[in-house]
């Protein structure tokens, strides 16, 4: 074998080394581009419904802690507990 086909040879294992491990961050990063090149174009919509989406959770939350503590009083026992 020759110097110049051993050089040829690595020079094309190195090129299949890279692509096989670049390829799958360079597909996410394509897909992460695209993926923010679409949300920046229907944020006008998007924003506006996570800000309501927001507001309808955190009042869904607000009233069903304030109803479990009203409704549902914690029992307290006299006893010792078994352990103490």
């Amino acid at each position: 074998m020759r110097a110049g086909e051993v050089a040829i040879g690595a020079f094309l294992v190195g090129i299949l080394a890279v692509v096989c491990c670049a390829g799958p961050p360079l597909v996410a990063a394509i897909g992460t581009t695209v993926l923010a090149a679409w949300l920046y174009k229907s944020a006008y919509v998007l924003v506006p419904a996570a800000v309501i989406a927001a507001g309808i959770g955190a009042v869904r939350l607000y009233h069903r802690g304030f109803a479990a503590r009203d409704c549902h009083p914690p029992k307290i026992s006299r006893r010792p507990a078994a352990h103490e």
